[in-house]
This record gives structure tokens, C-alpha cells and sequence, in this order.
């Protein structure tokens, strides 16, 4: 049965399925940014994870690369403006698994080197890590950030994770779904309909709607191992109505549900989807229809 996974899972998942030939030797992979925990269920007393000055080497747009791999990463400005601390620490982060992967692709290089020696082939081929952070959705109080995490790390293929978190202003970890919505179920029932309808949309033929839907419901059950299927995996939307938030959406990476061929899918639930399933504090904040990006 598949279940969805944690950002920070996610990204040794897609390492370990770019991963060289069994034959060779196996490497560690380099660490995604940290997941993050639910404010809701820590004591008051965690300390925050949040640098609590700017690191030194701290940079919004950053590219390095060495004989062995190429490695970037991508903060948005609009995160650093919000809560600069929050940037710093998502940088901190990020430059981890970064160095991370050069480390790796060095000695797995090396690796591929003596084995070369021995059988007049190198398996090895240039690794590469991208990481960017968007803001999709910015409030005087709280912003939206989304995470594209892209790897390729010698494998038949590249591989990419979608991640998303909804932060306040001074702290270093995300909202929980349950901030905005009273009703999961009921969240996971609109979910789950509208996947079905983009999975039909990208050519599945209607008649097979019912085992769709009942392969997805399946697959989003939550189980005592992931209580919380959306946790980091959902983004706030601009509306087309100002000062408002024209919705919810989550962020589905391939493999999460279906084939790495179908590619990931990211599913919007409107703010009328939602209204009657918004927590009294958040329901006078949606409004208008979610404004997309790329779209006047």
C-alpha cells in the first residue's frame, strides 16, 4: 500500500531510486532540509531551530560546482523580507544537504575510479542537487513557502519532491493543517475527488473512475505510521480578491500517487470548496478564487 511521505523522506526516496547499479558500492545521500514538527504538539520550551544571527556565508541565489557535481539553491527574497531569520535557517539547511551531496558524488567518484581499474568501465556520472523555496502566498502574519527539491545522483533518471509549510513570523516551524481546517476527513474526501478528476484529465478514461478513486482513498488513508498525510505537503494560494487567500494546495511528488511517469500533482481546493470546512479564525480570510501563477 503506498502512503505519502515527509519532505526530508522524500528526498532520500529519490536519491536511493537514482541511485548507481546495485553492483556498485553503496554511498549515504545527502540530507534534505530538515523536516520540520508541528508547533501544536511540541512543549512550549523547544527551542527554536532558527539561526539566531545571519550565518556568514548566507545567500539568497547560490551555484557551486566541482569535477564530481554541480549544486544550486533558490531562496526567494520575499521569504528573507518576511522573517529573516526563517530565510537563514532554511539556508543553514539547505547548504547541508548541499555539501552533503558533493561529499558523496567525491567518494562514490573515487569508487567508480578503482573499480574502473578492474573493469575497464566507470559507472559514475556527474551528480546534481537543486533546491529552491518560493513564497506563494505572503500576510502581514504569516507566509506560504513552497520547496522544489531536485536530484540526479547517477540513476535512470532525475528526480524531483514538492514540499510545502505555512509559517508565522517568528517562528521556525510550520502551521498544521488543522490551523485552517476543522473537518480532515472531509478535506481529505475533497482531495481526493479533485485528484481523481486531474488523473482523468491527464488521459485515464473515465470508466475506470471508481477503482481510481478507490485506489487514491487508499493510498491517503491515514494509518498510525502518518496520522498526518498533509503534514508539510500543503501551500496557501493568492486569490484574485485582495487581502484575501483564494485557497489550498497540496503538493503531490511522483511516486506519492501514481508513477514517476505521471509526474507530481498539485491539487487546489478553492476558498468555496473550503468554507464550510475553515476554522472559524481563518474562514473570513479566504476569499475570491485562488490566482495562478503565470496567469493575469
Amino acid at each position: 500500500m503506498l502512503r505519502l511521505i515527509a519532505p526530508a523522506a522524500a528526498a532520500f526516496l529519490i536519491l536511493a531510486a537514482c541511485a548507481p547499479p546495485p553492483a556498485n558500492p553503496a554511498s549515504e545521500t545527502p540530507e534534505a532540509p530538515a523536516e520540520v514538527v508541528d508547533p501544536a504538539v511540541q512543549p512550549e520550551s523547544t527551542p527554536s531551530a532558527a539561526p539566531a544571527n545571519e550565518p556568514e556565508d548566507f545567500q539568497l541565489s547560490y551555484k557551486r560546482s566541482g569535477e564530481t557535481y554541480e549544486v544550486s539553491a533558490e531562496i526567494d527574497p520575499a521569504i528573507l523580507a518576511f522573517d529573516a531569520p526563517l530565510a537563514w535557517k532554511l539556508w543553514v539547511d539547505t547548504q547541508a544537504a548541499l555539501d552533503g551531496l558533493a561529499a558523496t558524488a567525491d567518494a562514490d567518484k573515487a569508487a567508480a575510479d578503482k573499480e574502473e581499474a578492474a573493469t575497464g568501465e566507470n559507472w559514475f556520472r556527474g551528480y546534481t542537487l537543486d533546491i529552491a523555496y518560493r513564497a506563494t502566498a505572503v500576510l502581514d502574519d504569516v507566509i506560504s513557502i513552497k520547496e522544489t527539491y531536485s536530484t540526479y545522483t547517477g540513476g535512470a533518471h532525475p528526480n524531483y519532491a514538492l514540499s510545502g509549510g505555512v509559517y508565522r513570523k517568528g517562528a521556525p516551524e510550520p502551521l498544521a493543517l488543522g490551523t485552517f481546517v476543522t473537518d480532515p476527513a472531509a478535506f481529505n474526501d475533497q482531495v481526493i475527488a479533485a485528484l481523481v478528476a486531474e488523473k482523468i484529465t491527464r488521459g485515464y478514461e473515465e470508466t475506470a473512475q471508481a477503482s481510481i478513486q478507490s485506489e487514491i482513498r487508499e493510498m491517503l488513508a491515514p494509518s498510525p505510521e502518518h496520522p498526518d498525510l498533509y503534514k508539510g505537503n500543503f501551500v496557501l494560494d493568492p486569490s484574485t480578491e485582495a487581502g484575501k487567500l483564494g485557497g489550498i494546495t497540496v503538493l503531490f511528488s511522483p511516486y506519492d500517487v501514481g508513477s514517476y511517469a505521471e509526474g507530481s500533482y498539485e491539487i487546489t481546493l478553492t476558498a468555496a470548496d473550503l468554507l464550510p470546512i475553515l476554522t472559524p479564525g481563518w474562514a473570513p480570510r479566504f476569499g475570491g478564487e485562488p490566482a495562478v501563477e503565470g496567469e493575469e
